[in-house]
């Protein structure tokens, strides 16, 4: 639907044409007055007097003057002050080897003036770094007033969305779109392609900004905007939360930029802020033994009452089909076993076919397999990179690998670094987050550009003894109930109104501003995972036991403990998984929240959670091999090695018998790394900026406790990777992941010329914001 307050471009008179074109100089000049300039930087106006006069003074046809890299320089400058910043353009611009932009542009122009080919022209000059079909017709543009026309935003909404803000993907063929849409206004009113781009900025942008009529009549229709309502577009600034105030640099990270090798990562890196962040977290430690029959304070009671106060018929008739779903489910599975988990080879994702099926398997079972998403030598060779750094660290490093202790606190060593940043695992992860949608098209959040997030390494040695962790949910525990938690984002919405069937696991706009880490426990995480993932660096048999077990129920499961706690047996002889009819919604409610218990993850447990059937319905995943990456929801229950009926509590640290303490290397039998695929959203962002310190200085992830002891204090600090003579760099990142690492790793500003829409520009833009925030201008 077209903007009534815009004259249309089919209608609009030549009289109407010329006077919204007089109108441009004084909304330039409102608009530059408004932005200022920094101390030796060119104005708005004087950039605009460069662009609309000098330039095409010195490149109309009949010219002999070539575009130097110079000019495209100023050019660019012109683009980001007139329209939206982009903070990476100019660098990538000025990276251009000037004779190469010379030759380029002079080959592009030649095809143009012989042929009149404006997509020809176009593909010749985005063959250079930092031009895009949008930049290039600016280049082109200057060159032939009449007939080109830049592809402006502003341009673009009124030529081809009838004056109203679309989205805009910047491609060739939309600029084809745009081109002809001017030359059709052009011919009819006898006007240059370049004032239909000034008249179209007027038309915009006039709204924001008091701009005097230079005569002329009213356009019908177009209201006029009171002064106290005007207002300006905000800016990715005024849409994230405020951030820290920098100080200067430490001595210690001042000697980073002398270990950088790209000019291109300086830039970035100087906007690196030195403090760390105070946070104190706790490391992994074993679950409370059923946390289930503890009594929780008395809030938890309201919390109860107060959700089934607003639907308590429907909340008992949802239970009971909860529960006749959850059989035949069950079922399923267990007749199924191994073969009910989806599985596809990397080199098949590019398949429609193939990749269709597999993503709809995962969208029904909520974990899949991978295969080869790494070379299986990459892998291996990680592996024993892996051990050997373990074994060269200093204290607690080799008294975690000495100990044998599954779970080891590092997070900086070249293997977990290269695997973060390696390009198959970028494209893997983005390929299975394409499964999430938001219902709101607005939301702040993009698939198509994963964060990375550092966590850490488990082994396991081959032998007796080995115990694994009971059956679990990550993502915190009675956060899920409580209203400062999950309750405000409306994440379980559905469930809790007795409507689980309409619930969704994979919508993802209710998980962005979800808090679960409230009481910053064990295992809490603060960032936005998509998926839970391993990428295994060893194969992983049956002969040892089972690797992982996942409960292929992302609704069902997840529907079921979050509406246990509202429900009792009638009699013990109820609390059997075959019976339906003799449970009944209590009330008033209690305190209970039955696996939860604040500060520590959901336990699933079988005495507490009968209708899962746990021993049938808690199924193994499929060997892994070295390169394979196993993904799974971030609801999932899913359980680490043991026995599926284990009802004793996690212990995560084993300690194996005293003849096996001493031949660690030798009975490594798996090792993997924790990969989870996590999106771009403004939590996230704000996290990897203090991810990306603890990173250059050595410390642990943010979501790590910095003093570095567990509740039983066994593990003791953790300081030791700062003083790592192997710990990876910024230069590790650059190698094996290139530009795309290091964005992911928030090392690198986001091009904003990747986004596929608005509201992805909008993410990156906030992103950049948070993460290089002196790339923007004051």
């Amino acid at each position: 639907m077209g903007n009534s307050t815009v004259p249309s471009v089919d209608n609009i008179s030549d009289r109407e044409f010329q006077d919204y074109l007089g109108r441009y100089p004084s909304c330039i000049e409102a608009i530059s007055q408004a932005k200022g300039a920094k101390p030796g930087q060119k104005t708005l106006a004087e950039l605009d007097e460069y662009r609309y006069v000098d330039a095409l003074d010195l490149f109309r046809p009949g010219t002999a003057k070539p575009m130097e890299i110079d000019h495209v320089k100023t050019l660019v400058e012109w683009k980001l002050r007139h329209g939206k910043f982009r903070p990476t353009l100019m660098n990538l611009v000025s990276s251009n080897d000037p004779k190469t932009v010379k030759e380029t542009i002079q080959k592009a122009v030649k095809a143009y003036q012989d042929k009149s080919d404006v997509s020809t022209a176009l593909g010749i000059l985005t063959q250079l770094k930092g031009i895009g079909p949008a930049t290039a017709s600016l280049l082109l543009a200057v060159h032939d007033e009449e007939n080109v026309i830049f592809f402006a935003d502003e341009a673009f909404y009124w030529l081809c969305c009838g004056g109203s803000k679309g989205p805009i993907k910047y491609n060739l063929k939309e600029y084809m779109t745009l081109h002809d849409r001017a030359q059709a206004v052009s011919e009819r009113l006898g006007v240059k392609a370049v004032d239909v781009e000034r008249v179209a900025f007027v038309l915009m942008r006039q709204q924001e900004f008091d701009v005097p009529k230079t005569g002329g009549e009213k356009n019908p229709g177009q209201q006029e905007v009171p002064e106290n309502k005007k207002i300006k577009s905000p800016s990715a600034r005024d849409t994230i939360q405020k951030l820290p105030k920098k100080r200067k640099p430490s001595a210690e990270e001042g000697e980073i930029d002398t270990h950088l090798r790209r000019s291109k990562l300086t830039c970035a890196l100087r906007q690196i802020s030195s403090t760390t962040s105070n946070r104190k977290r706790k490391y992994d430690m074993p679950s409370p033994l059923f946390a289930s029959s503890i009594s929780l304070p008395k809030r938890f009671a309201t919390v109860k009452d107060a959700i089934v106060s607003r639907s308590e018929l429907p909340l008992a008739s949802s239970w009971n089909r909860l529960l006749q779903q959850l059989r035949e489910d069950v079922d399923r599975i267990s007749s199924a076993e191994g073969d009910i988990i989806p599985t596809i080879d990397f080199a098949d994702i590019p398949n429609p076919d193939l990749a269709t099926g597999f993503l709809e398997s995962l969208r029904d079972r909520g974990v899949a397999v991978i295969r080869r998403v790494v070379p299986h030598e990459t892998a291996t060779e990680w592996g024993q990179e892996l051990e050997q750094y373990l074994g060269e660290g200093h204290g607690t490093m080799q008294a975690s690998l000495q100990q044998h202790r599954p779970l080891h606190n590092i997070f900086w060593s070249p293997p977990q670094i290269e695997a973060r940043a390696h390009p198959n695992v970028l494209a893997a992860q983005k390929f299975v987050m394409r499964l999430w949608k938001s219902e709101d098209p607005d939301a702040s959040i993009s698939t198509n550009f994963p964060v990375a997030y550092a966590d850490r390494v488990r082994t396991q040695i081959s032998g007796p003894g080995n115990q694994g962790s009971n059956a679990h949910v990550d993502g915190g525990s009675a956060e899920r109930w409580e209203k400062d938690g999950y309750g405000d984002a409306g994440t379980y919405r559905n469930i809790f109104n007795g409507r689980w069937e309409d619930y969704d696991p994979w919508e993802s706009s209710s998980r962005i501003n979800v808090t679960s880490d409230l009481y910053r426990g064990a295992s809490s995480c603060s960032i936005f995972r998509m998926f839970s993932g391993w990428l295994s660096l060893t194969n992983t048999t049956t002969e040892d036991g089972p690797s992982l077990r996942v409960l292929p129920m992302p609704k069902l499961a997840t529907s079921y403990f979050l509406l246990r706690p509202f429900f009792s047996p009638v009699s013990p002889s109820s609390n059997a998984a075959d019976s339906s009819t003799d449970w009944k919604l209590d009330t008033p409610q209690n305190s209970l929240l039955h696996g939860a218990l604040p500060g520590y993850p959901q336990e699933i447990i079988p005495d507490m959670h009968p209708h899962l059937q746990l021993e049938k319905s808690l199924i193994s995943i499929p060997p892994l091999n070295p390169g394979d990456y196993v993904i799974w929801h971030p609801d999932l229950v899913h359980a680490v090695g043991g026995s599926p009926s284990n009802t004793a509590p996690s212990t995560l640290y084993y300690r194996p018998p005293p003849h096996l303490r001493n031949d660690t290397h030798s009975r490594l039998s798996r090792t993997v790394l924790y990969l989870p695929a996590c999106p771009l959203t403004q939590t996230n962002a704000l996290y990897l900026s203090r991810q990306r310190k603890a990173f250059l200085l050595g410390y642990p992830g943010p979501d790590f406790d910095v003093a570095g002891y567990t509740r039983s204090g066994s593990m003791g600090p953790l300081r030791d990777e700062r003083r790592h003579s192997s710990r990876a760099s910024v230069q590790t990142v650059n190698d094996t992941g290139g530009d795309d690492g290091l964005r992911a790793m928030g090392l690198l500003p986001w091009d904003e010329e990747d986004a596929e829409s608005d509201a992805e520009r909008r993410v990156l833009e906030m992103a950049n914001a948070i993460l290089f925030p002196d790339l923007f201008e004051r």
